[in-house]
């Protein structure tokens, strides 16, 4: 993780923390992943989530049925945000999610969540 979390909202750093949830209990759960990398950088107009990893990959086009991406996409676009998913079968997958910064703007002095690990 590196930045601030000064100027994001609550909205906009749960947004980040669900997608990042979300996309490791896919990798884990669904793709059976051997290793999974998440990358989190708070810097400029926006906030940037990449979570990435080495499982089966799948067909994006064709993973419509499931609630999880359709929840993530639903709840990062409230926030004025974008996810792009990239994957196939057999080549793992990363998603990455895009959030700006100020859309519901408060401090995070406010109790919004606060990422932990290293800045």
């Amino acid at each position: 993780m590196s930045g601030d979390e000064d100027g994001y909202g609550v909205a906009e750093l749960t947004a980040l923390h669900r997608a990042a949830q979300e996309s490791v209990t896919n990798a884990c759960r669904h793709a059976r992943a051997s290793q999974v990398t998440v990358v989190v950088r708070l810097a400029g107009g926006a906030a940037r989530l990449e979570v990435t990893d080495n499982g089966r990959g799948f067909a994006p086009e064709a993973a419509a049925a499931g609630f999880g991406l359709l929840g993530m996409r639903e709840r990062v676009h409230l926030v004025a945000g974008s996810v792009d998913v990239e994957s196939s079968p057999g080549a793992g997958t990363r998603v990455t999610v895009t959030v700006p910064r100020g859309t519901t703007a408060k401090s995070s002095v406010d109790g919004s969540p606060r990422w932990t690990g290293r800045r």
